[in-house]
């Protein structure tokens, strides 16, 4: 996903479609009891996947697939670092060993056992779908609003927000009495679609426009039962 070329996507926007509950979850968090909490979702480190050339078609993503390559193991030492003083209550990953390395990394510098996250693995594209390929149906999706578009094989917009949603608010309504930071480490193609969902401040022109970088952090903070995201890598959602 690192060299989709987002130019064609600077356009409006048709609002996804909520996701039924999502409101009723995150309002079980009290008034308050959330004021110090942080919900942090981070994009792995650069893997073999990021360095394919774009016309490839993608073999099939499995969980010991697209380990790291030296500069996404560097970055991750780096991302490690960088939360030293932060701190932690819980942290969450994707199955796929990209994510997994990176979010490994995190809990040896914080001393908290990973959990393994099925439910928030990257988008299934098919297995011979090529960056064009999966920029079409990211626009499909976002821009047309063709949510049961998928490729052969693969899954839609529908399938992807009834694995993830669900999981994630619920995660987040038990870890939100906390105040510290709890983390999802997860890819750059099912956080740009599912964000706008979770957070009530963010577009999915917004998200698709600044699809993370590896090791990219989303942060957020729950006001009044509902997330808003205080820092999309360095910029602000309006």
């Amino acid at each position: 996903m690192k060299r989709l070329n987002r130019r064609t996507i600077i356009k409006a926007i048709s609002a996804a479609p909520a996701f039924v509950g999502l409101s009723a979850l995150l309002s079980k968090a009290k008034a308050g009891d959330g004021s110090r909490f942080e919900v942090w979702f981070i994009r792995h480190g650069e893997s073999e996947i990021n360095v394919l050339p774009p016309q490839s078609n993608l073999p099939l993503d499995e969980g010991v697939t697209y380990p790291l390559t030296l500069k996404g193991i560097q970055q991750v030492k780096d991302l490690a670092s960088s939360i030293k003083d932060i701190d932690v209550s819980a942290i969450f990953t994707s199955t796929r060993l990209r994510t997994v390395q990176t979010a490994d990394a995190l809990s040896f510098e914080k001393n908290i056992q990973l959990q393994l996250a099925p439910q928030i693995v990257e988008v299934n594209f098919g297995t011979t779908t090529s960056q064009p390929q999966i920029l079409q149906i990211l626009s499909d999706w976002l821009l047309n609003g063709l949510y049961d578009t998928k490729a052969p094989g693969g899954e839609s917009y529908n399938d992807q927000r009834e694995r993830f949603i669900p999981f994630v608010t619920q995660t987040i309504e038990q870890y939100s009495s906390t105040p510290k930071v709890l983390i999802f480490v997860a890819h750059g193609a099912i956080l740009a679609t599912m964000l706008p969902l979770l957070f009530k401040n963010v577009s999915g022109q917004f998200s698709l426009a600044n699809i993370l970088p590896n090791t990219g952090i989303v942060k957020g903070k729950l006001v009044h039962g509902r997330l808003v995201c205080t820092d999309w890598n360095g910029k602000k959602p309006q």
